[in-house]
This record gives structure tokens, sequence and C-alpha cells, in this order.
């Protein structure tokens, strides 16, 4: 036995560490177990938006120049670019930037940000067995670890989560599959000055062309269900791109949640947050704001139930009804508003909706407007 915890969490990215941070401020006994040895490797795209920027400076009191100052920020720019395939449907300008970071650099910032805060970290730990009615895991070393509740933040392949009774056919329905290569800027075959968007290549998904420090992020992603030919369609964009046998590149790819979050994702003493649950906007699939964010409701709600003798279920889903359900739901409506509206108008739903209101439509992806008839949102 490795000890009882007030909270275990299992998985060390994001949602995890600032959850552990939180805790472990508040005087919480805290565990993240992850199976990785950090820094380590994490394919992403690293955007990192408006409200993201302001949900690290609500948990770590870092605001802007903080991060910046930190060297997390390894790229940043307010334009970008929407093609239509090989059709470019808008030059815009975003009120704020659109800042990239390097998931290795920001999660292992993060992690360090917990355990300097008290939390315990255990690494190298593989999770095997989890009893979620007594928030009790065991890991592959035959470790032990016990909590009065356990936090699920262990990605879309949540270990934790498949020892809960969830739904697992919807689960399935609504899963992504993404593709991603970094490139050196000087082997990519033109310059990427700022982040670019690929539309119409896919039923339900998009490309993108990322810039990075001195690298080129390209990916492609889909929903499962709705695709054919996805590693072909990725080839082919490379190749439009200028890139030289694309077929003799080592791919990596990642599954991503795409519409498939567990609206009551709290099953006794076990609670799940970030990719565990599904949550993850599924139009553009950002997803570091809503682990960072939900990471802190499920602490926050853990810590006043521990506190108040109470089920912190009564506060966690309330914050997730008002605040993330609702840009989940409506983003996926506009998603399949605009993928629908491709079979008869082709680039031109695109080019409507993107010329009409370039700056509103980037103020949504910021979380400045809600993707709620792009009104003003007010976050907690």
């Amino acid at each position: 036995m490795s000890g009882k915890y007030d909270v275990i969490i299992a998985g060390g990215g994001p949602a995890g560490s600032s959850a552990a941070y939180i805790l472990a401020k508040k005087g919480f006994k805290v565990a993240i177990i992850d199976k990785a040895e950090f820094p380590r490797k994490k394919l992403c795209g690293g955007l990192i938006t408006h409200k993201t920027m302001k949900t690290l400076e609500k948990i770590y009191d870092c605001d802007e120049q903080c991060i910046i100052d930190e060297g997390l920020i390894e790229y940043e720019s307010a334009e970008y670019s929407v093609y239509y395939r090989d059709k470019k449907i808008q030059d815009g300008a975003s009120p704020v930037p659109f800042r990239f970071v390097n998931r290795e650099t920001f999660d292992y910032f993060l992690l360090k940000k917990a355990a300097n805060a008290g939390a315990e970290i255990f690494t190298s730990e593989e999770i095997v067995h989890c009893n979620y009615q007594d928030a009790e895991i065991k890991t592959k070393s035959n470790k032990i670890f016990k909590g009065k509740y356990l936090l699920g933040t262990d990605g879309v392949n949540s270990t934790v989560r498949k020892f809960v009774p969830y739904d697992k056919k919807a689960w399935r329905e609504n899963m992504a599959s993404t593709i991603e290569i970094t490139f050196d800027a000087k082997d990519y075959p033109r310059e990427v000055k700022w982040p670019e968007l690929y539309i119409g290549c896919l039923k339900a998904g998009y490309i993108w062309v990322f810039p990075a420090k001195d690298k080129v992020v390209v990916g492609i992603g889909s929903l499962n269900r709705c695709t054919t030919n996805f590693k072909e369609t990725f080839m082919n964009f490379l190749k439009s791109q200028g890139v030289e046998d694309p077929y003799s590149i080592p791919l990596q790819g990642f599954p991503l949640p795409y519409g498939n979050y567990i609206k009551d994702p709290c099953y006794g003493r076990t609670i799940l947050a970030g990719d565990a649950a599904g949550l993850v906007e599924p139009l553009f699939g950002e997803g570091i704001f809503y682990a960072l964010q939900t990471g802190r409701y499920a602490a926050e709600a853990i810590a006043k139930g521990i506190v108040e003798n109470k089920d912190p279920a009564q506060f966690y889903i309330p914050r997730l009804q008002k605040y993330i359900f609702p840009e989940i739901i409506y983003s996926n409506r506009l998603r399949w508003t605009l993928f629908y509206s491709q079979k008869l108008l082709k680039h031109v739903s695109f080019k409507i909706a993107f010329k009409s209101l370039p700056a509103m439509l980037a103020e949504m992806i910021h979380g400045i407007r809600s993707y709620k008839f792009l009104l003003k949102k007010k976050w907690d």
C-alpha cells in the first residue's frame, strides 16, 4: 500500500496537474499517477486560446506576461487563413493572438507546479485496475493507491474510464482519429507564418497547418464514422503542399473525443475530467482549455465536498452544465451545419461564414464569444 490520500489523480496532463495544484494548495494530500516519465512527448497542435490564458492566470496566478516569460509560448500570430480544399476562403485577423506551446514543455511545467505545491508525483506507474466505488487503483508494479476520491484525468484512452459504467456505444460513435507530423521549418516546402485551416477535404473533419518554433505542425482529424480513405486524403494534401514522397514519413496518430462528452462524469467516489470525459470542443477539437477548466472544476468540487461532507457531483455537474456543455453542444451544431451544407454549397457555405464575421468567429474560438449564437461569453 502506497498510502491513503485525500485525492488520487490518474494522469499528469493539464487536467490532472491543474487539479492537483489546486487541491495541494488547499492543504489536501494528493497523488498524481502517470504511466509516462516526464517530460514526455505529446502529439498536439498546441493551440492556446485567450480563454486558456485566462484560465492559467486564474489557477496559477500567472498572467500573460508570466506565461511568456516562462518560455512556454513558442509562436504567436493574430492572423489566420481558412481554405476550402485548395481555395482560400479568408485571410483574417483575431483581436487577440493565437498562441502555440510545445506540449512536452507545457505539460512538464504544469506537473512541476503541482509538485511544488505539495502533490506527490508517481511517474512510470501504469494503472492496471481501478475500483471506482472505493477510489482505489492498482499499478503494474503492484502499488495500491487509495483515496477519499479518485479523479480520472488520464486522457482519451483513460484506464479509469474503462472501469466505470459509461455508455461505451455512444463513446465509440463519436470518436475521431488524427494524424500529425512535425516538420523542421527549413524542410517544409514553404514558409508558414500563421495558422491555416483546410476544410472540405473530409466530410466531418479538417486539416491544420500550424507554425511553431522552427517547426511546422501538420495534422488531419476526422470523425471515424464519417471517414473513408483517411490516410490517403492526408498523403494527397501533403503532396499538394509540395512534400516529396510523404509515404516515406513515419506517421503518428491519436484518437480524439469529437462530440462524445459524458454528461454525468461522476461515479460515486470517482470523477472524470478533460479528455477522459470527452470534454473537448467538437468543431476544432480544442482540448487544452477544457482540460484545464474541468480539472479546476473537479478539484474545487472535491475540495468543497470533503470540507462540507457532501457529494462533489452537486458542485461539479452544475458548472459543467452552465459553462462547458453549451460550448460543446453549440459547436457541435455549428459543425454539422457547416459540414452538411458543403454537400449543397461546397465552399460557399464556409465562405459566407468566415467572410461575413471573421473577427467574431475568432472571438468565438478564443472564448470571448460563445458558440451559442456568438453571444458574449462570461466565464467564471
